[in-house]
């Protein structure tokens, strides 16, 4: 059995579509087109944080018949689930894949949860740990902690250098008042 903490969470069932089962799927994914191969996935309970399992196999796995993308969402269509009835009380569960079959992102490019918990340095001094990824609009921000104060250091390479999350570590080159000075 898949564990609910390897999942990458793709999608959002918002409702039924139609009478004949298919549901109405909010991405939660910069790709919509992975639903069109993706073969199944897995529910999860976001309330009770917990994998359902589909009512007609018992298997924890979902197996996609059908999707279509339309505009804003994807309509999805899950094996003999045929009638609204079926499909009813899917709304509002999280749709998720094996971390292993996520979309593989060109060089370069990161998921902004690969870069939490990575510690950063700045010019070979540690500065603290990423604890999350913020976008106010310019630019993504990691928000980085050090002691009991958080500081932001945009995400561009005139002040980031070198993003190693396998290692965990971004080395960095900060110009003075990104983080307090002791």
């Amino acid at each position: 059995m898949i564990d609910s903490d390897r999942l990458v969470y793709i999608g959002r069932i918002s409702g039924t579509f139609g009478i004949k089962g298919t549901v109405k799927v909010i991405p939660l994914t910069d790709f919509p087109e992975r639903f069109l191969k993706t073969e199944y996935v897995y529910l999860v309970d976001e309330k009770r944080k917990q994998l359902i399992k589909d009512k007609f196999s018992g298997s924890h796995e979902f197996h996609i018949s059908n999707s279509e993308i339309s505009k804003g969402f994807v309509k999805v269509d899950f094996v003999n689930y045929e009638s609204i009835s079926d499909s009813e009380p899917l709304k509002g569960m999280l749709l998720g894949v094996d971390e292993k079959d996520r979309v593989k992102l060109p060089d370069g490019m990161f998921y902004f949860y690969d870069l939490t918990g990575c510690e950063v340095f700045d010019r070979g001094k540690t500065a603290g740990f990423v604890t999350g990824v913020e976008n106010y609009g310019s630019s993504d921000l990691l928000v980085v902690k050090s002691g009991g104060k958080s500081f932001f250091v945009p995400l561009l390479k005139e002040f980031v250098k070198k993003i190693d999350v396998d290692a965990k570590r971004i080395d960095t080159d900060l110009i003075e008042g990104f983080k307090d000075e002791d």
